[in-house]
């Protein structure tokens, strides 16, 4: 599995950018001055007060004075799993008054939805984890893998606690990779000419149509005489693709 960029990681905790930049560099320094933060990180020196500031109110940064001068220290990094948690607890605190909000207002439901980028393609991940639907598909998971990182790896461990079985066809020259023996999973192979760069999921009602480029873009189709046709066709090429 590919290394977990630690910045990007830091901004999904909460942080912003400059605030990963400060937290990183002190974990590294050890006790230092806000002087040679500015130095190492090349940030404006503004930047790094405002910075060491917010992260000493989200308690990841200590200080302490020496010879009247202020030195500033990193918390230990399980904080940053307590922050996380706090984050947790205070949405769960407000998710009855936003389920409230939505209640009040009229809703079409659109049987056809559009998703872009990154964090649209997690969205529809995630509805088929909240669905709950065993589901299958095909299409490319080493491009899905590339494309949501450390978020893949929650998914194949939360679909595997909710008991969500699977199954997939696969390129043949995927064979020996590792998310081709990821559990619950029933994997067969296909040719790799049938393959385009998009995938398809089809869970419950739904089919998902997504295409695979380093900007993903996803459709969500929700019917049910879609769904079924796609499962149908599905089937057929369940047949005569390859048993691992």
């Amino acid at each position: 599995m590919e290394k977990i960029p630690q910045l990007h990681v830091l901004e999904e905790c909460g942080l912003t950018r400059n605030e990963a930049v400060v937290y990183l560099e002190l974990l590294r320094t050890g006790s230092t001055i806000a002087k040679n933060i500015t130095k190492i990180t090349n940030m404006h020196r503004t930047s790094v007060y405002n910075c060491l500031q917010r992260l000493q109110k989200k308690g990841l940064v200590s200080e302490i004075t020496f010879d009247k001068v202020t030195h500033y220290e990193a918390a230990e990094p399980e904080k940053l799993l307590a922050l996380v948690k706090e984050r947790e607890d205070q949405l769960k605190l407000i998710l009855p008054e936003l389920k409230k909000l939505k209640e009040t207002k009229f809703y079409t439901k659109h049987e056809v939805r559009y998703f872009k980028g990154k964090q649209g393609l997690k969205t529809v991940f995630e509805d088929i984890l909240n669905t709950g639907n065993d589901y299958v598909g095909w299409g490319p998971e080493k491009k899905i893998e590339s494309l949501l990182k450390y978020y893949f790896i929650y998914y194949v461990r939360t679909r595997q606690e909710k008991k969500i079985h699977a199954k997939m066809i696969y390129s043949e020259d995927s064979k020996r990779m590792a998310y081709t023996k990821n559990p619950l999973v029933e994997v067969r192979f296909l040719p790799k000419l049938f393959y385009y760069p998009t995938a398809h999921r089809v869970y419950g009602d739904k089919v998902a149509i997504i295409l695979l480029e380093e900007d993903p873009r996803c459709i969500l189709i929700d019917n049910k005489v879609i769904a079924d046709s796609y499962r149908k066709q599905f089937n057929v090429l369940w047949k005569i693709a390859k048993p691992a």
